[in-house]
């Protein structure tokens, strides 16, 4: 699906999930290079910025938060990065994605409005890539601020000792936060190859924009390497909990066995069926039995205490 907007003599395409024959015609209409057209025919792995003549092609891949989404079972079969390319002329910009993207819907809503932040008499559409380029980077806050959340929660969680259930939340967060480092980690080194290849092609009139976008990348990866952090702490905390836990269950059950093997092998013992077994025959035998047995457990936990083992 293509959609078009124009401001003056500067377009902006916007196109999603794109077929052959649209890739086509885009790449006649404005002169395109057929390996582009090859290359945003379908997702790529990795980044990266390539300049040519009069236009340049980037790729950048943007994660999404799982955690944050409310259906569940649509989670689960969302993909959780998501791709843009960008091909960004003096005079138009195009943007592939291959799925639906908030920020992009939303900025079409405002598409006017943005030409009024470029400060310049004559706009190119480097202005317009900037500031679509911005708000994809400043939607990622949401995110962000919504694991951030998601983190708090679980850490109150920890401490109010549902550290079993915690494992499967802050497995989800793990996921969304090596999402986050993945995609993100390698944008550094594309930007700057981008600030050469837009000094390349706009020069002189976008180098406080660069700095910028630069600053705001910086911004959130920096939050994703804090959230890192805290993440981590977390989990070591949560497995610390759970072992003493397990330790102490293990414990339990450990001296329990130990107490009920040699009151076993007394009853036992006072079970055979020999004519000359102790007590046995007594008129008070059971009861006998039974204090015996009680005081040699009372003799257990008196050396379980001496030995601290309780």
């Amino acid at each position: 699906m293509i959609k078009q907007f124009r401001h003056k003599e500067i377009t902006w395409i916007d196109v999603t999930s794109p077929t052959k024959d649209e890739l086509t015609q885009l790449s006649k209409d404005y002169n395109i290079h057929s390996l582009v057209e090859n290359e945003a025919s379908s997702p790529s792995v990795k980044s990266r910025v390539d300049l040519y003549d009069s236009y340049l092609y980037l790729i950048l891949h943007f994660p999404e938060c799982k955690t944050c989404i409310g259906d569940v079972k649509k989670a689960k079969t969302r993909e959780n990065i998501r791709e843009v390319d960008f091909i960004l002329s003096e005079k138009f910009l195009i943007t592939i994605h291959y799925e639906p993207i908030q920020v992009l819907e939303e900025f079409s809503e405002i598409f006017e409005a943005s030409f009024s932040q470029s400060n310049s008499k004559n706009p190119h559409a480097g202005f317009l890539f900037f500031q679509i380029l911005i708000q994809i980077y400043r939607s990622l806050d949401f995110d962000l601020n919504c694991i951030t959340s998601e983190l708090q929660k679980a850490q109150n969680n920890i401490f109010n000792g549902k550290e079993k259930e915690m494992i499967k939340v802050l497995a989800n967060i793990n996921e969304d936060l090596l999402d986050f480092s993945w995609a993100l980690k390698g944008h550094d080194k594309i930007l700057k190859s981008l600030s050469e290849s837009l000094d390349t092609l706009f020069p002189d009139q976008f180098k406080a924009h660069n700095r910028s976008l630069r600053d705001t990348y910086w911004r959130i990866y920096s939050t994703v390497v804090n959230l890192r952090e805290f993440f981590t702490d977390l989990r070591i905390t949560n497995d610390s909990l759970l072992t003493i836990k397990t330790n102490e269950i293990i414990k339990i059950l450990t001296i329990m066995a130990f107490v009920t093997f040699p009151l076993s092998v007394l009853t036992s013992t006072f079970g055979m069926n020999t004519v000359n077994t102790p007590i046995i025959g007594h008129h008070y035998d059971f009861w006998l039995i039974v204090i015996i047995m009680m005081v040699a457990v009372a003799l257990m936990f008196v050396y379980f205490r001496y030995k601290r083992w309780l």
